[in-house]
């Protein structure tokens, strides 16, 4: 009896508290009341218990239990590798340390690709970075030794010799050999554009035209033919509703560009040492620049469709194939000095009036000789008709771009000259093939017992606007 009202003394105390609960309620007092005292009395059993509540029991499958297992024991398998890892992030931490401190060095010491790139101007001369003209030339000195004593021709002194081939494949990151092959050896592509930006700074072709890469060495562009038709009405009103609608037609044709290979020979009479390998890059660049420029500018004004050319047609003679492009001076005229301000001013009436009527890039092309005649023209009545501010100089407000190739200012006969060029040069492709190659050669001068560098570029220049530019030209006779 003691034991079951042990294990059941919570329930006969609730019994016992739940009948004083309804004889207080029948004695008047409140249910609320009543109700809030066997709550009170519950809580009160259930803080006071030891017990635990749970709400479920968990149990793993047989199938879970092996999986769970097997998890363990692959846990315990890449123990082993967890314990090399530090060692690894330890090492890669080093070479990032390593790595750290040669980018400072090389910062230090000048030869950052960021902070010794491009051209740049000295005194009004354009000079490409000590590190491009320190590899052009290692080009022209690990060329002349893959050539049968052809480094002997420039450096007598073995020794010498020797530490002057070492030290030009220590800048192109080359390993010397004793016995160098035949193939050649070209200028790093990191540093071929600042010789093209050279060319840029020196000719107006490259600057003005409109620079296109063939992919091919052959390349077919379309462009629009000559007199193409307008567009039009087809009736007034109403009635023109059911008028048919004809045809208005923009025919297009296409130019092929072919890639056609240009360039010459540079002389090389220099003794090289390691101080001379700056200067003598720096020459190089020049000298290639301004001789690739000086034919490109030959070749998209003055280029005449001879074999000279290789049958390229440039500005001028175009124009005089297509005299509606062309201004020539009358009959008698033949000296560059008849040219008149009104055959200037006339010569931008040849051109599209798209051209004039702004937002393009058009242009007055002459030689720089003129100048003394440009400045002449201003006095009464014209006033200022040319100006020359900042560098830049204007005619009737129109930019004068300098071109040295073309005819120069004479007092003399110059039949069928071309005197100037006007309009927008960009609808004229420059097509380049790849980038000039440079190479080195010992038979060229032989006699001379000289060596030579040649420089090579793939070129054709072709119109892709009929009427956007126009020429200025001597009388005949």
């Amino acid at each position: 009896m003691r034991k079951i009202f042990k294990n059941y003394r919570n329930l006969i105390g609730l019994a016992l508290l739940v009948m004083l609960a309804v004889a207080l309620f029948n004695l008047g007092m409140s249910g609320p009341v009543c109700f809030a005292l066997v709550a009170c009395w519950q809580l009160l059993q259930l803080a006071r218990s030891p017990r635990l509540g749970a709400c479920f029991v968990a149990v793993m499958t047989d199938a879970q239990v092996t999986e769970f297992t097997k998890t363990l024991e692959d846990l315990k398998s890449y123990g082993t590798l967890m314990k090399g890892i530090p060692d690894r992030v330890k090492s890669l931490e080093k070479e990032n340390d390593d790595l750290r401190g040669q980018l400072k060095r090389i910062h230090k010491g000048g030869l950052s690709g960021l902070a010794n790139t491009g051209v740049r101007w000295i005194g009004n001369k354009p000079f490409v970075s000590d590190d491009c003209a320190a590899a052009l030339t290692s080009v022209f000195v690990l060329s002349c030794a893959r050539l049968e004593n052809g480094l002997e021709t420039l450096i007598a002194d073995v020794a010498a010799r020797d530490r002057i081939k070492a030290h030009a494949a220590g800048i192109l990151s080359m390993e010397v050999k004793t016995a160098m092959s035949g193939t050649e050896i070209p200028l790093p592509t990191v540093y071929v554009p600042q010789v093209i930006e050279l060319v840029f700074k020196y000719g107006q072709a490259r600057q003005y035209a409109t620079v296109y890469p063939l992919g091919a060495g052959t390349v077919k562009l379309p462009r629009l033919k000559a007199g193409e038709d307008d567009f039009g009405y087809f009736g007034a009103g109403t009635a023109a509703m059911s008028q048919p609608i004809t045809e208005k037609r923009v025919t297009a044709e296409l130019v092929t560009f072919t890639a056609n290979k240009a360039g010459g020979l540079i002389r090389i009479p220099y003794e090289i040492e390691e101080d001379t390998f700056i200067p003598i890059g720096q020459f190089l660049a020049r000298y290639i620049a301004r001789q690739l420029a000086k034919l490109e500018d030959k070749t998209m004004f003055l280029a005449d469709g001879t074999a000279n050319y290789a049958s390229q047609t440039g500005v001028g003679p175009y124009c005089v194939a297509n005299p509606t492009y062309l201004l020539q001076l009358a009959a008698g005229n033949t000296k560059p000095s008849d040219a008149t301000l009104d055959d200037l001013r006339n010569l931008r009436g040849k051109v599209s009036a798209a051209i004039l009527a702004g937002g393009f890039d058009a242009a007055y092309y002459i030689n720089p000789t003129f100048e003394p005649m440009l400045r002449s023209f201003n006095k009464y009545p014209n006033f200022i008709v040319y100006e020359n501010v900042n560098g830049k100089p204007t005619f009737d407000g129109w930019p004068v771009r300098w071109v040295g190739v073309t005819q120069a200012f004479l007092t003399s006969a110059s039949a069928s000259a071309f005197i100037s060029f006007f309009g927008d040069l960009s609808f004229w492709f420059l097509g380049e093939r790849g980038a000039p190659r440079i190479e080195v050669s010992r038979e060229v001068f032989f006699a001379t017992d000289e060596l030579a560098m040649r420089a090579l570029e793939r070129i054709d220049v072709e119109a892709m606007g009929i009427d956007a530019m126009a020429a200025l030209q001597t009388a005949a006779q």
